[in-house]
């Protein structure tokens, strides 16, 4: 009876959805295309004779964390076909970046019935694994009613996402117990979920994004192009990855700092959404900073401050030219994002204080003092100034930040072991 409820609502809801994207479209024209496929049509078909794996990763957080999966399972059902999903123009974009005719892809269906019987009548999957907190009432109970195997897989639920569960516990708790499998990142998202539907059987093995690939080659090739950048000696840099509103002026404002001390510090600054990238070049400018654009190609030479870098696909590549990372995500009330990718690579990390979406890696993080949590932009400039000033601190930090990561690997061989036993019969 609820989900007919939640299903009446979403058809009324329907013009304000599309509404919204035209909204959005201002910003990123991305969001007016392919409109068909998310009513469940598309130009894709799948190849005659092939069994069908659907994957849903909904944006770019999720299509990185499930790019090794994707890969393995590529690797281990070679006879099959994965369809991969995403809601969101960016997450397309890196998908295919990263992946390109490996896998078909699509935007995913909206999730109303009539949407996804068109969906699932073309692709007639035989399973879908979901990525991380994509609870969707229909696309699990339709999957349930034509016996395609359910997965959510790398599930992650901060206390703020649960409380907004609350508020539909009934019909949340009725799309969790339509999964055939839930795998969680912790305990802590495991007994978040539970408090929503008591009767699951949850198996916990990790964070998959711990197992994300670091070429062999980065650093040479990194330390290559910052040479490129200076006149005798690399320049110091400070990286302000994924950022959000007002996150950017904080940075470039404590950037201004930096300059003070260390006049050839170099700042990138990664802003989250593609939407804003034009806003924060205006920032930049508005602080009579030289900036280069990456989208540009422009060159950054000795005399440039703050490389922007508008481009989509190039955060790990960033990270990897850089001496000290601040995620953004963190300043505001977002819950912070990827501490990974920079820890992968051996960065002392800085944050605010919002990290409820990486709570568990951040708390280790802390606890082996790789990571630094700011709230003024004094902090920032002088966490930058120690790290560039103390090269031994600086990489007694990083080694600790590279720890953490390569202790938390291995979590791609768990999920597989109990990914295996129904995919095995259902792809055969």
């Amino acid at each position: 009876m609820l989900r007919l409820i939640y299903t009446a609502i979403f058809y009324l809801a329907l013009p304000l959805y599309f509404i919204r994207l035209i909204i959005r479209a201002v910003q990123n024209p991305d969001y007016l295309k392919r409109w068909g496929e998310r009513l469940g049509y598309g130009s894709n078909l799948p190849t005659e004779g092939k069994t069908v794996l659907w994957i849903h990763a909904v944006s770019v957080g999720e299509v990185n964390a499930s790019i090794p999966l994707v890969r393995s399972l590529l690797d281990t059902y070679s006879n099959s076909e994965i369809l991969v999903t995403t809601s969101t123009p960016t997450g397309s974009k890196i998908l295919l970046d990263k992946m390109g005719a490996r896998v078909k892809h699509q935007y995913v269906p909206l999730d109303l019935p009539a949407c996804l019987n068109v969906f699932l009548d073309r692709w007639n999957p035989k399973a879908v694994i979901v990525l991380e907190t994509e609870i969707w009432p229909n696309i699990l109970a339709v999957c349930k009613e034509r016996g395609i195997f359910t997965a959510l897989v790398n599930a992650r639920l901060s206390e703020k996402s649960k409380d907004k569960y609350n508020v539909i516990q009934p019909l949340a708790a009725e799309a969790l117990g339509n999964l055939n499998l839930l795998i969680a990142q912790y305990d802590s998202d495991a007994n978040r979920f539970k408090e929503i539907n008591t009767n699951l059987k949850i198996e916990v093995c990790g964070n998959l994004k711990f197992d994300q690939q670091v070429p062999e080659e980065m650093h040479s090739i990194s330390s290559s192009i910052r040479d490129s950048w200076s006149e005798g000696e690399q320049r110091p840099t400070l990286i302000a990855a994924s950022t959000h509103e007002t996150e950017e002026e904080f940075v470039l404002d404590a950037f201004l700092e930096i300059l003070e001390e260390a006049e050839d510090a170099l700042l990138i600054i990664v802003p989250r959404h593609p939407e804003r990238f034009e806003t924060v070049f205006e920032y930049i400018q508005n602080r009579d900073l030289s900036v280069a654009r990456r989208s540009q190609k422009d060159d950054v030479t000795p005399e440039t401050k703050v490389l922007l870098g508008d481009t989509m696909g190039e955060l790990n590549f960033l990270y990897s030219v850089s001496d000290v990372a601040f995620v953004g995500g963190s300043l505001v009330d977002h819950g912070g994002q990827n501490l990974l990718e920079p820890a992968s690579l051996g960065l002392p990390l800085s944050s605010g204080k919002s990290l409820r979406n990486f709570q568990e890696i951040a708390d280790e993080l802390q606890e082996d003092k790789a990571l630094f949590l700011i709230e003024q932009q004094k902090e920032l400039s002088d966490f930058f100034i120690e790290m560039i000033s103390k090269p031994r601190k600086r990489a007694r930090i990083g080694k600790a930040s590279a720890k953490v990561f390569e202790k938390n690997r291995g979590v791609l061989i768990e999920i597989n072991k109990f990914l295996n036993k129904p995919l095995s019969k259902l792809l055969s």
